[in-house]
């Protein structure tokens, strides 16, 4: 008990000090100001957590918008030449000079390399003498005798005309002979008859009548000659005739010329001599590697010196090969369009290309070809369709991955939508909107067709309406879609915001 009212003393004796007084004041004004101040953190932890709310609900709203949409048709596809070949010698043989390198732009007869051909010149210079002689002999033929040889038949043909005049003439002399000796014959017998007549009536001499006699025998004798040379004139005329006719004729060969069947003949001969040395010169063109088409060498695979073989393998990118070089031609898209998007393409068609590479480029196309068979893998068909880069000098290469829009039309006025911000809830597409309270709420949608990243909503929506690109994983959970929270995941507004197109179940694709 005194020691209670000891301590009571002791505590009343320190109030009553006017310096205890003053501490215990500044003590309650610390403490009050501390109590504002947690009060103030508390409400303003309140208001900056609600604003921080609020404007992540904010980041998750875009404004529906309308206007002019294209309609694509999309599609993955791969760069790839539309000629590509190996290069190579049609026989085996030295490589004697390469004139190209990798990345070289040749164009079309371009001589690339060059064979050794030195066992080949011989046989052209041969093939070459043999054809040159047969052309000389169908000239010599075409053109016919010279003038020489023909002057020289002309000559002996007159030569034989005039031995056949001169054999006429002595004909007709010998004729005149023998005419005039058979009437000095006649008139010579009728006088020895006469003379024999008178010798026997004794009128005149024997001698007389034997002299008659004697002078007709002479003239027979000489008519008798005259005959038979008259007949070797004949035979001489005849003879000359024959001579004078073959002369004639040969004389007429001469300036005809030679027969049409020995100039064809010549002429034939000519053009088997002709065709051998084309052979033979082809075989040399053959050493001269030209392009067969412009394009770019994408592959080397060899160098001067080297043994090069034939080769009918198609081009590839392996860096081995018994050719020459590889030759790639201009390049071309080709996309894998799926089988139900295949009668919107048309030839022609205008069609935009990004690349892997350049994912910030758009490269401008048109269609070229529609593959005519489709193309099945893991039961999905899909058709080749070729498209042609109009930007001659692109940085497209061969073998660049890239993504294909086929413009395949155009709306007016119309309302799109992120394709992500659309998802299916019991077979009815819908999106979020946010109520009154800001948080999402199903709105069922009618889409159409997608226009690249967005799609069409046909009803359901009107301009200006904002909805929901992305809930948060409590957000998720409400609508049935976020599984069960993970330890140390946030749960709040705060914690990152999950794309509806990051889960499966939750988005729906048109553009596929």
């Amino acid at each position: 008990m005194l020691t209670d009212m000891t301590s009571t003393q002791n505590d009343t004796s320190k109030l009553s000090n006017p310096r205890n007084k003053k501490n215990w004041v500044k003590k309650g004004l610390v403490g009050a100001l501390l109590l504002s101040i947690a009060g103030g953190g508390y409400y303003f932890f309140e208001q900056n957590k609600a604003g921080h709310e609020k404007e992540e609900i904010s980041k998750n709203l875009i404004a529906v918008k309308r206007g002019r949409a294209k309609i694509y048709v999309l599609a993955t596809g791969l760069i790839k030449p539309i000629q590509e070949v190996k290069i190579s010698p049609k026989q085996t043989g030295l490589l004697k000079t390469l004139l190209v390198k990798q990345g070289d732009r040749v164009k079309e007869g371009q001589l690339i390399a060059v064979m050794d051909d030195s066992n080949l010149l011989g046989d052209a210079a041969a093939a070459r003498g043999a054809y040159l002689a047969a052309l000389d002999n169908v000239s010599k033929l075409e053109s016919g005798n010279r003038p020489q040889e023909v002057s020289q038949a002309r000559y002996q043909e007159l030569k034989a005309k005039n031995a056949a005049r001169q054999a006429k003439e002595n004909i007709q002399r010998l004729e005149a002979q023998v005419e005039a000796l058979t009437i000095q014959l006649s008139r010579n017998e009728t006088f020895a008859k006469r003379q024999t007549y008178l010798a026997q009536e004794g009128a005149v001499s024997d001698q007389a009548g034997i002299d008659a006699d004697t002078q007709a025998e002479v003239t027979k004798s000489q008519l008798r000659a005259a005959k038979q040379e008259k007949e070797q004139a004949e035979a001489a005329l005849a003879q000359s005739l024959a001579e004078m006719n073959a002369i004639a004729e040969q004389h007429a060969l001469m300036r005809a010329g030679y027969r049409k069947e020995d100039i064809e003949a010549a002429r034939h001969s000519a053009m088997q001599a002709k065709g051998q040395l084309m052979r033979v010169e082809s075989l040399i063109n053959d050493t001269r590697i030209k392009a067969p088409f412009a394009g770019v060498i994408t592959q080397k695979y060899t160098d001067a010196g080297a043994i090069v073989t034939p080769t009918t393998s198609a081009a590839t990118t392996s860096a081995t090969s018994s050719s020459i070089v590889a030759l790639a031609g201009s390049l071309e898209m080709v996309a894998q369009v799926s089988e139900s998007n295949l009668p919107k393409i048309k030839l022609g068609q205008p069609v935009e290309i990004t690349a892997t590479a350049y994912p910030d480029k758009i490269f401008r196309g048109k269609v070229t070809q529609i593959a005519p068979a489709a193309i099945v893998t893991s039961n999905v068909t899909t058709f080749e369709v070729h498209a042609e880069p109009l930007d001659k000098d692109s940085q497209l290469l061969a073998g660049m991955n890239v993504s294909a829009k086929f413009i395949v039309g155009e709306l007016d006025d119309a309302i799109t939508v992120p394709t992500v911000c659309v998802i299916s809830r019991k077979g009815q597409s819908g999106v979020f909107m946010p109520d009154a309270k800001g948080e999402p709420e199903f709105k069922p949608v009618k889409t159409g067709p997608t226009t690249g990243r967005d799609i069409v909503i046909t009803d359901g929506l009107k301009d200006g309406d904002k909805i929901f690109q992305g809930l948060s994983r409590e957000q998720l959970a409400k609508e049935g879609y976020g599984g069960r929270q993970q330890p140390g995941q946030g749960s709040g507004p705060g914690a990152s915001a999950m794309r509806m197109g990051g889960a499966g179940r939750m988005t729906r694709g048109f553009g596929n």
